[in-house]
């Protein structure tokens, strides 16, 4: 599989129609909207860790950042799984725009969902428990 460039050649790919120079400068900015995702929950995952290693000093607070750190670290995952899912579907997406095709998948986003969801789960059953 060929992620990078639109095969041997050296000369760069020109494309025939406007519309799939547009189709491409779309792709580019829903890769972009997938890394600022991916971006703010790594972001949101360091902030909720080091919240947690405050915490540590208040009474009860061991638990506490024991959770931070759970949390915080999953956050960081789902994160860092948000900009591979992001990179995979910008080349999938700019190969067929290349080749004219287009086949929808929401399997990418079903699993930053599914993971989103089981960390929203996770996070309420640990406040109410």
């Amino acid at each position: 599989m060929r992620l990078f460039g639109n095969g041997s050649s050296t000369e760069p790919y020109r494309p025939e129609r406007d519309a799939e120079v547009r189709e491409h400068l779309a792709n580019e900015r829903t890769l972009l909207a997938w890394v600022r995702t991916g971006v703010g929950l790594i972001s949101v995952g360091f902030v909720v860790e080091r919240a947690g290693a405050l915490a540590s000093g208040t009474p009860g607070g061991r638990e506490t950042a024991l959770a931070s750190e759970v949390f915080g670290l999953a956050l960081v995952v789902l994160g860092c799984l948000t900009l591979l899912v992001g990179a995979v579907q910008f080349f999938r997406n700019r190969r067929m725009i290349v080749a004219g095709v287009f086949a929808s998948s929401s399997a990418p986003y079903m699993i930053v969902m599914a993971g989103s969801l089981l960390l929203a789960v996770a996070f309420v059953l640990y406040t109410v428990l």
